[in-house]
């Protein structure tokens, strides 16, 4: 039986978010000099996050493709009649639509990164029992630096990703690069 798209993304997403947690938390020990010891607590409440969001995040990108696809197919000479594979010759060439690719950008950053910063606030404040006035007053606080702090990250992998990696490939680049955030999300979130 093979793992859907979707639960394999966020399988893959809980584990390199645990794995990146485990190293801001050995980081923030080497920072403070204090010995290192795992929080599971924090460790799980990452990962339950993780395992929250991800599918949200899977679903976004999948959109974002589908509403603005990467490539329209054009053909060398249009004089030309449009080939198909059905008669055995090669089709038109598929090429980078830049319309299509810097509005996934712009909306990916201004738009996902808003409701990505919300959505992981609010998570993390629910699973470490805060009240909603609570969570409320910390999204007020600590969106603004989140989100200029990925300002510095995303727009470069989002490019990255839109540009020349494949979309069947998009979720395991960025959550390679999301090794990097994590630990910055774990650092700051506490």
């Amino acid at each position: 039986m093979s793992i859907p798209p979707i639960a394999k993304a966020t399988l893959q997403a809980a584990v390199i978010n645990a794995g990146s947690n485990v190293l801001a938390q050995g980081i923030k020990a080497y920072r403070d000099q204090i010995p290192f010891e795992v929080d599971n607590t924090a460790l799980m409440q990452f990962t339950t996050c993780a395992l929250i969001v991800s599918p949200l995040g899977y679903l976004w990108l999948e959109n974002l493709e589908a509403w603005f696809p990467s490539t329209k197919q054009v053909t060398e000479d249009k004089d030309k009649e449009k080939t198909t594979p059905a008669d055995g010759k090669p089709g038109p060439k598929p090429r980078l639509n830049i319309t299509n690719t810097i509005a996934k950008i712009v909306i990916d950053q201004v738009v996902g990164g808003a409701w990505n910063t919300v959505l992981f606030l609010a998570t993390m404040g629910i699973l470490r029992g805060l009240d909603p006035a609570t969570i409320q007053s910390q999204i007020y606080s600590d969106f603004v630096p989140i989100m200029v702090a990925g300002l510095k990250l995303w727009p470069f992998v989002s490019v990255l990703n839109f540009t020349v990696v494949p979309a069947d490939q998009r979720l395991l680049v960025g959550s390679l690069f999301g090794v990097v955030w994590a630990i910055y999300l774990s650092l700051v979130s506490g």
